[in-house]
Parts: structure tokens; sequence; C-alpha cells
């Protein structure tokens, strides 16, 4: 399963980075521990790992965030492919190949 996770407190101010990579610092403890592979990028973090493994960590996200913010805003993508791993990095290197391949 491939996802990605977009979520700050609504809250806190104009910049809320600080309350943000407190959420990342868990996505790359649970990397570690489980063998989820994480992209973070400027607007979302995207992740991939089992299913079980997936839906633990979108959960516990949220509740990091609950515990420093009244509200916040989260938005999750979810590609499931069946039989398809290494999509993090598989998309990016055959996006890559093919505007290779036109030059």
């Amino acid at each position: 399963m491939l996802a990605k996770i977009s979520i700050f407190p609504t809250d806190k101010g104009e910049s809320v980075s600080a309350y943000v990579v407190k959420v990342i610092e868990y996505i790359i403890k649970e990397a570690e521990r489980t063998g989820i592979k994480y992209d973070v990028t400027s607007m979302g973090t995207i992740i991939e790992g089992e299913f079980d493994d997936i839906w633990k960590l979108l959960k516990e996200c949220h509740n990091i965030m609950r515990r420093d913010s009244n509200r916040v805003y989260i938005t999750i993508e979810i590609d499931d492919r069946k039989g398809k791993s290494n999509a993090l990095t598989y998309k990016k290197e055959k996006i890559n190949e093919m505007l290779k391949n036109k030059n």
C-alpha cells in the first residue's frame, strides 16, 4: 500500500513546522522498526508498507498532532495495488527513465 499524508494543526498560527516534525519523527521511528518506506516532501509524506502497518501509522500521526492541537487538518491519499511493491521508488524511476528517453 502506498499512502500520502499531509497533517498540520489549524490553531497554531502561520508556521507549524515544529508540530509537523513530531509526526515525521514518529514516521521515521516506525520505518526503522517495521520496514515501512517513506519520502518526506514539501506537501506531505509518502509512505509504503503493509495495510495494517500503514493504518496504525496514520492513526498515530493523528494522535500525535491532537496532543498539541484542538483542530487538525489531514489529507490522506491511498494507492493500494495488489501484488505491487517498491511503488515509492518505482514510479519516480519509471518517469525519469521515460523523460530521459525523450531527450
